[in-house]
């Protein structure tokens, strides 16, 4: 039986085991108290410990990666720790496996990408994206007593691995994987209304093509969308939820999108505590309440939010507590112990504004291409190449202090950006969101990727291309690509657009997969 938990998280239960996927119930929320589950699973998170404090069978808990939305130390720490047998990757980042290790559970496994796994009757295998950048694992699950599959990709992108796990799993009954976007672009950004409808929806409609396709080459016997989206109950982020277009789908505009575009797919939207029943080849499926589409109703959100109005206060209380000129000088030297380690061997013509909304007249300003950094007035901002962060000073100074790292600070969502030009940079976001501990093995991994050389060779629209086989941004593999409009090659992980007719650019990004026309004259 597969019961749904909410948000990614799922239990898998059979007559001796119960394993645990992701489980995100704590009512502290995540990323600093900024993403909720949607709907609420709190309650569910009291059955889960009841379940696991009366069960006789061995317990099994996945954590796929760190994110704080899947990685839940607080609710973690409130199991019978004694009973717990953890499963997460081996990634070069030993970070998870650290903290499990720490609370003394009955084991923590870690087995590499594709390794196999023996729980009684299940066979469970995980797939890494390890790329520093990026870190995250995806699951796949085979009862071999009952001949079920379950794919949970929820955020892992293994998008170009698609023969690979059908040469393992050869059916798919059950697959899951987020739909919903979840990144700190455009949310942040400042840009016009248009503007950020534009991107918006641009996202969205790239993020359901790509699950589409995935869901298309998988056939599986049902989908289950999963894996967002978060509300946000900070009453200086609530009004997110209402936007008129946002990259928080919700799950049954993904539904119809699906309906019209796979209309022999059965797709099911849970709520916490649907259960599903694998039984002679058919999903049996049981869920706790009638209207399932009311409890995604927003006007829930405002009842939602008043019951955690204390966090947000007592949050605001201790922000009030950090010095701006203190928190500036301490991040200054956090930054260059980041720059100290950013050792990276590419023009970087660009300047880095990290700014506290409470001091006017001076910013913390970083000049790559020079690799110099320092508190300089606002006056003398030198450069057109600008990328622009500001923050308040009690929210770096939670940072600063260990509330939550650079990655949950960039999620909170409580800091502002521009680019100029609007151009992403894998090397500038790495800077940002790496710890400082991290930077040097990032910076390493990105030159790598850059010196990778191998190349393909490409038929679009009637001419011959060759181009690098790896994707610049992540080293995805390109030999899975898609092509739009005759002309454009997108990455099958994150839908990074190059333009075969010019040289290969990025479409918006400051990259290249540098193809050549092997025709000679583009027709």
């Amino acid at each position: 039986m597969l019961t749904f938990l909410g948000h990614a998280a799922f239990m898998y239960e059979t007559e001796n085991e119960i394993l645990i996927m992701d489980p995100w119930m704590s009512k502290s929320g995540a990323f600093d108290s900024s993403w909720y589950q949607f709907p609420s699973n709190h309650l569910l998170g009291d059955d889960v410990r009841q379940i696991i404090d009366e069960t006789y069978k061995d317990v099994y808990i996945y954590i796929s990666h760190e994110h704080k939305d899947h990685f839940d130390i607080p609710f973690l720490k409130s199991l019978e720790l004694s009973k717990i047998n953890f499963i997460t990757p081996k990634f070069r980042r030993d970070h998870v496996a650290s903290v499990l290790n720490k609370l003394n559970p009955k084991s923590v496994t870690t087995p590499l990408d594709s390794e196999l796994i023996n729980i009684g009757n299940l066979e469970i295998r995980l797939f890494l994206d390890d790329q520093e950048i990026v870190r995250d694992s995806a699951l796949g699950l085979y009862d071999k007593a009952s001949n079920f599959t379950f794919l949970n990709l929820n955020d892992c992108k293994v998008y170009d691995r698609v023969d690979e796990l059908f040469e393992i799993y050869k059916k798919f009954d059950i697959f899951t994987c987020q739909f919903s976007g979840a990144v700190f672009h455009p949310v942040c950004y400042d840009y016009p209304e248009k503007k950020y409808y534009e991107i918006s929806e641009s996202k969205v409609n790239g993020k359901f093509g790509s699950v589409k396709n995935l869901i298309n080459k998988f056939k599986p016997t049902l989908y289950i969308p999963a894996a967002g989206p978060p509300v946000f109950l900070d009453p200086n982020l609530i009004h997110i939820n209402y936007q008129d277009i946002n990259i928080f789908s919700s799950p049954f505009k993904f539904k119809k999108y699906l309906h019209d575009a796979l209309p022999d797919l059965n797709v099911e939207v849970p709520v916490p505590g649907s259960k599903f029943y694998f039984k002679e080849l058919q999903i049996d499926i049981e869920h706790p309440v009638d209207n399932i589409l009311e409890m995604y109703d927003k006007k829930n959100i405002e009842n939602y939010a008043k019951n955690y109005n204390y966090i947000f206060s007592d949050r605001e209380n201790q922000k009030s507590t950090y010095d701006p000129l203190d928190v500036q000088r301490r991040l200054l030297v956090e930054l260059n112990s980041k720059l100290n380690s950013f050792n990276i061997k590419q023009k970087m013509n660009i300047l880095m504004e990290f700014s506290l909304e409470e001091i006017k007249d001076t910013s913390i300003y970083i000049d790559f291409e020079q690799n110099v950094i320092d508190i300089l007035s606002k006056s003398k901002k030198s450069s057109d190449l600008t990328y622009e962060i500001s923050a308040s000073a009690g929210d770096v100074g939670r940072l600063l202090d260990g509330y939550l790292n650079w990655e949950d600070f960039m999620l909170s969502f409580r800091h502002k950006l521009k680019r100029t030009p609007d151009i992403y940079q894998v090397a500038v976001n790495g800077f940002l969101t790496m710890e400082t501990e991290d930077v040097p093995e990032f910076v390493d991994n990105l030159m790598r990727l850059q010196n990778q050389r191998e190349r393909i060779t490409v038929e679009v629209g009637g001419v011959l291309y060759s181009i690098d086989k790896f994707c610049p941004h992540q080293g995805s593999d390109l030999t899975t690509h898609e092509i739009e409009d005759e002309r454009f090659l997108i990455c099958p992980k994150h839908r990074w657009s190059f333009d075969l007719e010019d040289e290969g650019k990025a479409v918006g990004h400051d990259a290249s997969i540098n193809a050549v026309d092997l025709d000679g004259d583009g027709s």
